[in-house]
């Protein structure tokens, strides 16, 4: 008896082995040459579906928009106004150092909206100044993302983590709203993921912060009534909105938006075998007791054979024992920490890319962290040159991270977390891209659209978002805070941030005064800082041991003062190609390569001269590593 195996496609795409006999004897030839036609005939059937799979699922379009940093400047001082809120707010009273109850006419001592005269709920712009984010705009700018998707035609949105500030009620539900908006409006569909600020720890806690904005244009501290500063009497308002939720009540309130099932998915599964919250998560253990850790990821096929793979990779590292229930932050743990903590997803992870290659399946992932560098091999550069803590290098992949992750076969990923925008290649070509997704919040502010093309290749295109309209709506009220700030003395921002003319330019403005105030100012070499804020570009060149290689440089390129040159370093690190430097990097390029800065004639004096030496090397990296604005990653 002689056998021929005969493999078929099966409802989803799974190989049945089927067995069939024939009989030895006179027709045993015959018997072959039908075998090998029939076999001969599936081969090109087995083909041609996996070519219909992939042209059903090529030109789809799926947007990805990353820490979005959602602060709904309406939504709880609105309530509070008309005494719908849960609670009475209370405010603190400087005079009597004690706390009122001021539930009617406490709206008051907000900003109000200089149009619908609306109170409004605003972190200062001092405060915005200082981080690496915008807080107030966000709110803008998400709604001119999303129309600018409407108006592409994308159905499908992606959001990798930190879609609101820091997981508020106030802040989460009024996302809920928007996206409830533009699926009915427009029929998109949205699929979150959680970052490190959504939430900022696994279970709720208590919230708030200390430089909102009041009326008069002073920063105050908001918090929520359980916060220790409302139970000391040391807030000047306590509100419910304002506390951070945990994974409960932030899937529960996304659920529409990638947390649960919907009918309108082909496929909905998550690493537990269930979708009940109280499944999805994994036990930790220590000596004495264990925990149950929430995890939110999971696998969704929201049109035919396109797959996307939500990664939940927040580790909340515990701090003593488990049951103590405390909690380190994830903001620094990503996927180097995933390894040691959430094994089991990893595998996960591998089972799913096996399947979807074996179904043929289109597999996006994506997810809040980022899975290799992101600084464009210059770590070795930052840690010489601001030290090993510096430039949230804790968060970087190590090597042997980004190896593991690559051995489970995915080839694209999208992440957030950084607020800047970079492609990092493989080491082989087939290997894992990943693209860091640019921040709304800060410079260049834009989203990624990805393009599943009929080849298994994929095209990943950056859209920068130049115009958002009511951007600066709030600019008079950041003017009279500034008036508030220069009559008592406190440091001053710089005011033409007031002048920009779009929300592009705003971005710029504001990255701007994050490296002179923080950056610079605060966490830079002092030798250095202090050298960078007080001469010209022409000063730097001379006082370095090269001064040779200003010979080229107009009298225009040098007088400028040396700031210049930390704020394109910024620029060209978080934009890549979408930065505006003037065309400087062309000279950053050919004046700071590494021939002509070790070929200096002078020897090193002193420490400054080397600092100078490091920098305009590191400028020089920058510039030689900008990132295409497009690009096509294969066997996707």
């Amino acid at each position: 008896m002689n056998q021929y195996h005969l493999w078929r496609i099966g409802l989803f795409g799974s190989m049945n082995h089927v067995v069939k006999t024939c009989t030895c004897g006179m027709l045993v030839m015959a018997c072959l040459l039908i075998n090998y036609s029939k076999a001969t005939a599936q081969e090109h059937l087995d083909a041609n579906l996996v070519h219909n799979a992939l042209k059903q699922a090529a030109n789809t379009e799926v947007a990805f928009i990353a820490d979005v940093h959602l602060h709904d400047i309406y939504a709880a001082p609105a309530t509070l106004a008309f005494g719908h809120g849960s609670q009475d707010v209370t405010s603190f009273d400087a005079n009597t150092s004690g706390m009122s109850s001021q539930k009617s006419g406490s709206a008051n001592q907000f900003p109000k909206d200089p149009e619908t005269h609306a109170p409004l709920l605003m972190r200062s712009m001092q405060s915005q100044l200082m981080s690496t984010r915008l807080f107030n705009e966000n709110y803008f700018a998400f709604r001119a993302a999303l129309d600018d998707i409407a108006d592409r035609g994308i159905k499908l949105v992606a959001l990798p983590g930190d879609f609101s500030d820091d997981g508020q009620p106030a802040n989460v539900k009024a996302l809920a709203r928007i996206l409830d908006e533009y699926h009915t409006r427009y029929g998109m569909r949205f699929f979150a993921i959680t970052g490190n600020h959504d939430p900022v720890r696994p279970f709720t806690r208590p919230g708030g912060k200390p430089d909102f904005l009041t009326a008069k244009g002073n920063e105050a501290a908001i918090y929520s009534p359980d916060h220790i500063r409302c139970i000391n009497n040391r807030a000047w308002h306590c509100m419910d909105d304002i506390r951070e939720w945990g994974y409960r009540e932030i899937m529960q309130t996304l659920k529409n938006h990638g947390f649960s099932a919907n009918t309108q998915d082909l496929l909905y599964e998550t690493p537990f075998d269930s979708i009940e919250y109280e499944k999805r998560g994994w036990q930790w253990c220590d000596e004495a007791s264990c925990i149950f850790m929430p995890d939110a990821s999971y696998l969704v096929e929201p049109i035919k054979d396109v797959w996307l793979l939500a990664i939940d990779a927040n580790v909340y590292i515990p701090k003593g024992q488990y049951a103590d229930g405390n909690f380190k932050g994830s903001g620094n743990a990503g996927y180097n920490a995933l390894l040691t903590y959430k094994p089991a997803l990893l595998q996960w992870i591998t089972t799913i890319v096996k399947r979807a290659k074996a179904n043929n399946k289109r597999l996006i992932a994506f997810s809040h962290f980022p899975m290799a560098d992101f600084y464009d091999n210059t770590q070795s550069q930052l840690e010489s040159l601001f030290g090993k803590s510096s430039n949230q290098l804790k968060r970087m992949p190590l090597p042997t991270t980004t190896e593991a992750l690559d051995q489970t076969g995915l080839k694209l990923h999208m992440a957030g977390h950084m607020h800047l925008y970079d492609v990092a290649p493989p080491e082989n070509p087939t290997g894992l891209v990943n693209i860091q997704v640019p921040s709304l919040a800060a410079y260049q502010p834009g989203y990624s659209v990805v393009t599943l093309l009929p080849d298994q290749h994929a095209k990943v295109e950056t859209i920068i978002q130049r115009e958002v309209e009511n951007f600066d709506r709030l600019f008079p009220i950041y003017y009279k805070e500034w008036q508030y700030r220069q009559r008592g003395g406190q440091t001053l921002w710089n005011k033409d941030i007031l002048t920009s003319p779009h929300y592009l330019d705003f971005t710029e403005h504001h990255l701007k005064e994050v490296v002179r105030q923080r950056y610079v100012g605060n966490e830079w070499p002092k030798a250095l800082s202090t050298y960078i804020k007080n001469h010209t570009i022409g000063d730097v060149i001379n006082q370095s041991p090269c001064p040779d290689i200003a010979k080229d440089l107009s009298v225009e390129i040098t007088s400028q003062p040396a700031l210049v040159l930390a704020y394109d370093y910024y620029k060209l690190r978080n934009a890549g190609a979408f930065a505006d430097i003037s065309g400087r990097e062309k000279w950053y390029i050919t004046g700071f390569n590494e021939d002509r800065l070790t070929g200096c004639s002078l020897p090193i004096a002193n420490d400054l001269q080397r600092l100078l030496i490091g920098f305009l090397s590191l400028l020089h990296n920058a510039a030689l590593a900008i990132d295409r604005t497009e690009v096509t990653v294969k066997g996707v």
